[in-house]
Formats: structure tokens, sequence, C-alpha cells
């Protein structure tokens, strides 16, 4: 199967999203946005067939070879946190490593890309969102992405950069690998370190934890939201794709940060072609 449709890759009986104005898809943002406001996290259970989910897996995890491998020790905020006592939270460093799957490498006729461009669901977003504008980003580099973690990976503690980050699970696994958070621990004014070390020493009380299924859409608010993956445990790899949009028309990323992704060592052999 190809997946030139896109009723081959979205469920789109659960998830009409190409008729905007009916009552399903005003039930799903009146939904979306309360748990928006409450848990930072909105999944629409499903949302990627499964079928689709494994092509797409497969597909990214062809092109490992060519990914830029992570691995870092750094603390979760802009500075080295160096200005800070030594036991500030600014001051705490936190172990990441993972492969990450840049947007040129992935095909033009990638079914994730299909979803990606699928009009509908940015419109969707947008409404979700409460935004006026809303357009993919046209950085070549992250507009599109995947994550993929190995046994022993984590993308540690962190806060995201960005108001909102948009994901689909392509693929789960074996243990490990769940999402944890704390909804809205800070907020613009209010950093909230307290908390904040609490959370680093597994003594915080509202630390959530998900486990997010393959082909479930995620929108999640992170920029407030301390949050985590915790390490994959056994041989099946997670992966997880990542779609980027902006406000703006155009936008791309930083060139320090396109600059520090190019200089990643390139990842592991590559495996097998994988059969149409």
């Amino acid at each position: 199967m190809a997946f030139d449709a896109i009723a081959d890759i979205v469920d789109l009986e659960r998830y009409p999203l190409d008729r905007a104005d009916g009552p399903a898809v005003a039930a799903l943002l009146a939904d979306g946005q309360a748990r928006l406001g409450r848990d930072a996290l909105y999944t629409l259970p499903g949302f990627v067939r499964p079928e689709a989910a494994a092509w797409m897996a497969a597909e990214i995890e062809q092109r490992i070879p060519w990914a830029c491998r992570l691995e870092a020790v750094r603390t979760m905020y802009a500075d080295d946190g160096k200005a800070y006592p030594p036991d500030h939270p600014r001051r705490r460093t936190h172990y990441s490593r993972y492969y990450q799957v840049l947007n040129h490498h992935i095909p033009n006729n990638s079914p994730l890309r299909r979803l990606y461009s699928w009009e509908p669901l940015r419109e969707f977003l947008r409404r979700l969102m409460g935004y006026e504008t809303f357009y993919r980003s046209e950085c070549p580099h992250l507009a599109l992405t995947s994550k993929v973690a190995i046994e022993g990976d984590t993308d540690n503690w962190h806060f995201d950069g960005n108001d909102v980050v948009f994901s689909v699970l392509l693929r789960e696994p074996e243990d490990g690998g769940l999402f944890e958070y704390v909804p809205n621990l800070r907020t613009d004014e209010d950093e909230n370190y307290e908390g904040v070390a609490a959370a680093f020493d597994g003594r915080h009380p509202g630390v959530r934890s998900a486990r997010l299924k393959v082909g479930d859409l995620n929108v999640f608010q992170g920029n407030h939201t301390l949050h985590r993956v915790t390490p994959v445990k056994g041989a099946a790899k997670r992966i997880v794709g990542l779609f980027s949009y902006d406000h703006e028309p155009g936008t791309t990323f930083g060139e320090d940060y396109i600059t520090t992704l190019r200089a990643q060592t390139p990842g592991v052999q590559p495996l097998a072609p994988r059969a149409a």
C-alpha cells in the first residue's frame, strides 16, 4: 500500500477533519481546548491508522544512517547557570541522547509528509490553538522531523522553547520511553524553581506519566510544562514524528541550532532497504 489517499493514513471515521464544520470536529475542538487548559496535553488516540504508522516507522528507521545523533549533558535552560548557586535548578545538568532524522531526509512522497501537508490537519490545529494565522514551517531541516530512541536513549527534563509541539507516535518501545510531565509548572512571571527542583529529585506530587500509543496524535504545550521521555528499554526503537508550524509564513529555525545539529555524528550502519 502506497498510502496515497489520506483516508489510508488517518481514521477519518473517528476524526473527520475533512468535514471541518461538522459536529464531530466541534466536539473534538471543545474537548481539546479543555484538556490543554487543564493538562497541557491533548491526545487523539489512534489518529493515524496502525498500518500507516508501521510504514512511516520503517521508512524513518531506514534513514537513521543519515540522522543527527545527540548525546549531551546540559542544563534545561538556555544559559549554563553559572551565575546561580551550585545547588540551584539552573545549574542541574541532565543527560539526553537520541537520533533525529531531519526534514530533508524524509522523502517528498512519504505518508508522514503527506499527513503533515494535509490542509485539514493544519486548519484543525489552528482552530484548536485559537490562532488567527498558522503556517507550516519552511525550514529545510526542522519543518518535519522524527526522533528515534534506541535502548538507553532518553530526552531528559526540559521546557520547550516554543509554545506547542505536535507529534505522532509511530513505534513504541518494549519498555520505558514513558512521557512524564508536570503541567503548568511555571508561568511567564514565576519560574517556580522550588517545584522544578522537586521534580528533578522525584518528589513532586504533580508528576504525571503517559504511555502514548502508536498512531496517537499529541498536542503538547511544553513551554510552561516540565517534561521528559524516560530511558527506552529493549530492542524496539521509540519513533515519533514531529510537525513544526508558526504564526508567520516562511519561518525557519535558528542557524546556531542547525549548525549544532549538522555537527552531530552520523548514525548507525545502513539497514537493508525496505520492500515496497
